[in-house]
């Protein structure tokens, strides 16, 4: 997968693992113009090679150019976390990643954790954003109740990993305990695929030496960030769409439904969908059903003809494997 280094990034140099996928190509040097962009902002934990791929994969979608790259401290992308890590400088850093590419405004795909990004994109850089697609959105304030669940897993993996011998059982707690949002079921094969990819990642990343990357990356960013002020919210200019998975165990209907409402409140042009059943992270095990949602909304928002789709295609991931 290809880097690129960003000029200005705080508390540089940052340098970007990313891929482009085009109609023709699955690892491609540059988009293809004439074709719609998504920009790709993962979960916490999920590197763009675990979260997106069923996406990459998807015929359909890929007659859009997709991109995926990973933020700071997630998967290939070398950097620095400067302590004071915030919405504001993720979002920076996308801009400036779509300025050393020289991409032209995208549509804007987060889960989860970025959803947190994808929204700060939009309201400080507006003339990157052209929709938001958010899966999970973390919108409105944490819940007291998810706050204690991050933390005991955040604590897990740290002490697991800093004991004089490391705590094997412990560390695979913390991880699998965080990526229940991922799957329905535990004992499912995709959770021990995510879970042994992610275990690995982690064992690099975040290991004794990075304690602090992890937490800040994990955990600090997302329960320290700031609710949504309607104010804010009155600066994104562009559709977005919402994503509630029906089997979250982590956030309630009510609580995407009341950020939903705010967004109109605020003026902004916002619908909600559905997807039953689907844990936190659907785009991963329900891809089926998520996919075609955001195939839809990217056509209706698109103002220019797009060609068909391919007849076939591959993820980057899998042919590199």
């Amino acid at each position: 997968m290809p880097f690129v280094e960003l000029d200005g990034a705080v508390d540089g140099p940052v340098k970007f693992n990313y891929n482009i996928s085009t109609p023709t190509e699955s690892s491609a040097a540059s988009i293809d113009p004439t074709r719609p962009t998504i920009l790709f902002l993962h979960g916490v934990y999920l590197a763009q090679e675990t979260k997106p791929a069923a996406q990459f994969n998807d015929v359909n979608l890929r007659r859009f150019n997709l991109i995926g790259l990973d933020l700071r401290s997630y998967g290939q992308t070398v950097s620095r976390v400067p302590d004071d890590y915030s919405p504001q400088i993720a979002a920076q850093d996308v801009s400036l990643f779509m300025n050393a590419l020289q991409l032209p405004p995208c549509h804007i795909f987060g889960l989860s954790m970025g959803s947190i990004v994808a929204l700060q994109l939009a309201i400080d850089y507006p003339d990157k954003v052209l929709s938001l697609f958010l899966i999970s959105p973390l919108g409105l304030a944490e819940p007291p109740e998810v706050i204690e669940g991050r933390r005991i897993m955040c604590e897990a993996w740290v002490e697991g990993c800093t004991a004089e011998e490391p705590d094997e059982e412990l560390m695979f707690w913390g991880v699998s305990g965080g990526l229940e949002l991922v799957c329905k079921d535990r004992h499912s094969n995709l959770m021990e695929a995510l879970v042994s990819n992610v275990m690995q990642q982690v064992a690099v990343n975040w290991n004794k030496d990075h304690i602090r990357e992890y937490r800040m990356t994990t955990l600090d960013f997302i329960i320290n960030r700031k609710p949504r002020e309607k104010e804010e919210l009155s600066q994104i200019k562009v559709p977005v769409k919402l994503l509630h998975c029906l089997g979250d165990v982590a956030y309630s209907l009510e609580y995407t439904t009341e950020f939903l409402n705010l967004l109109k409140e605020a003026g902004v042009d916002a619908s909600l969908n559905t997807i039953p059943e689907a844990s936190h992270f659907g785009c991963c095990e329900d891809a089926h059903q998520v996919n075609p949602i955001l195939h839809d909304f990217i056509m209706n928002v698109t103002k220019t003809e797009v060609p068909c789709a391919p007849e076939s295609v591959s993820s980057p991931w899998n042919v590199r494997a």
